[in-house]
């Protein structure tokens, strides 16, 4: 197994790599990508926030209240390999306006829900939207920014850890001042409706299709990707596929049936147990820092120390910490562990294992294998409370799991990455 990470080229060497905008214009380009999927992680986090609310409405089990909550995922892990070949051959901004018109819609239908299934299907066809957007958002950014592919994917981690918290927080007070659970989900999606207009108008098709390096004719751009296997199921992407796999349990088994703890167990009011669950998303703004770490040191390393730190914060919540701050900090923790360095070195990490023109493909395998595994995750957690108590759950699911995450980070072969050279 090789470890020598072979460079791209630098921007001297190769035209192919110019940015066609300045780097202020392509700043503001990002930003209202950025703002687009904060949104989308704001709208993902109404449903958990109000789940005690939701399943005294419907008379859940909690199983099928962490089902609910984490349902939409399978949205998200179904759209993710098939998005990912249409972002290969069509538009980027028309899927990113599609499945923000998709998610806003059906996160509107979500009030008109009368049962299971109907409930079921419109928080199922939410997660297409959300997936769709994120694939094509992902494959976006990856490419026009390919030099510093994990940086500037860190950013859109950020936008997410900001849609996270203040997602439950802007969805428990909208819920409290309406006194039903209807309302935030009105707002959340007009809000969406809104900021796919503004990326429809305002976001150049010359910055959302940028294909990155190695697709020109330029021998030198084909020299720079040739260690990269042809194939688009190779080692290291199946090995990224399993690390994507245990990511998408361990994190949505967590954040499924959270609330139901703090205030089931720990006796939390819902202000308070959204305002701990808040820290979550603020974990999200170390993205800067993970990707900064992914971008410099061995990716592979990055991810296996975050698999460890993981295994050990969702122990600590479940079996250790009792008190507002304990659990405030480790939702940060969470935040910062699972967004900030899994999310954005996993999916870095895919991207840099494919050549250039299947960016779009491996965006999608880590969008279905990571939401596959979280579509069930909320169900497996709240089968195992049940079996084994909330402390033996998070022993199986949030612990045991991300041991086989750093097992699969010590197989891969980083010599068949791409990263670029240090500036």
């Amino acid at each position: 197994m090789g470890t020598t990470e072979k460079p791209l080229p630098s921007a001297k060497e190769t035209q192919s790599t110019a940015l066609p905008y300045t780097m202020a214009l392509s700043i503001v380009f990002l930003i209202i990508l950025c703002l687009s999927y904060a949104i989308n992680a704001a709208d993902r986090q109404i449903f958990p926030t109000l789940i005690p609310a939701i399943r005294k409405a419907f008379g859940y089990s909690l199983p099928v209240a962490g089902l609910m909550s984490t349902v939409f995922t399978l949205g998200l892990a179904l759209s993710g390999i098939p998005t990912g070949y249409l972002l290969d051959r069509t538009s980027r901004k028309s899927i990113i306006v599609l499945g923000m018109l998709i998610y806003s819609l059906f996160t509107l239908a979500t009030i008109y829900a009368t049962g299971f299934w109907d409930m079921l299907l419109y928080r199922a066809i939410t997660g297409v939207g959300e997936g769709m957007q994120m694939a094509a958002l992902f494959a976006a950014i990856g490419s026009y920014f390919h030099r510093r592919r994990s940086f500037f994917i860190g950013w859109m981690i950020l936008a997410y850890g900001v849609g996270g918290f203040l997602g439950p927080r802007v969805g428990a007070k909208l819920a409290a001042a309406a006194g039903n659970w209807h309302v935030p989900f009105v707002w959340f999606a007009i809000t969406g409706f809104i900021l796919c207009a503004v990326v429809s108008i305002f976001i150049p098709k010359a910055f959302s299709e940028s294909k990155g390096p190695g697709v020109s004719a330029a021998a030198v751009d084909q020299a720079a990707v040739a260690h990269v296997p042809e194939a688009l199921w190779n080692r290291n992407v199946i090995l990224g596929f399993i690390a994507a796999v245990v990511t998408g349990f361990s994190l949505y088994g967590f954040l499924s049936v959270y609330m139901l703890y703090l205030q089931g167990v720990l006796k939390y009011t819902q202000m308070d147990a959204a305002a701990a669950f808040s820290f979550f998303g603020l974990g999200g703004f170390c993205s800067f820092i993970g990707g900064w770490c992914g971008d410099r040191f061995p990716q592979r390393g990055v991810i296996a120390v975050a698999f460890g730190a993981m295994a050990a914060v969702g122990y600590s919540m479940y079996n250790v910490a009792v008190s507002f701050n304990a659990q405030a900090v480790l939702c940060f923790l969470t935040g910062a562990f699972a967004s900030g360095f899994l999310f954005v070195n996993i999916l870095s990490m895919l991207q840099r294992s494919v050549r250039p023109q299947m960016v779009g493909r491996a965006s999608g395998i880590f969008l279905t294998s990571l939401f596959g595994a979280a579509s069930v995750a909320g169900y497996l957690m709240g089968w195992l409370v049940v079996h084994l108590s909330w402390g033996g759950a998070a022993v199986v699911e949030l612990t045991l799991l991300p041991i086989i995450g750093i097992i699969a980070m010590l197989m891969v072969n980083s010599s068949q990455l791409i990263v670029p050279k240090k500036a």
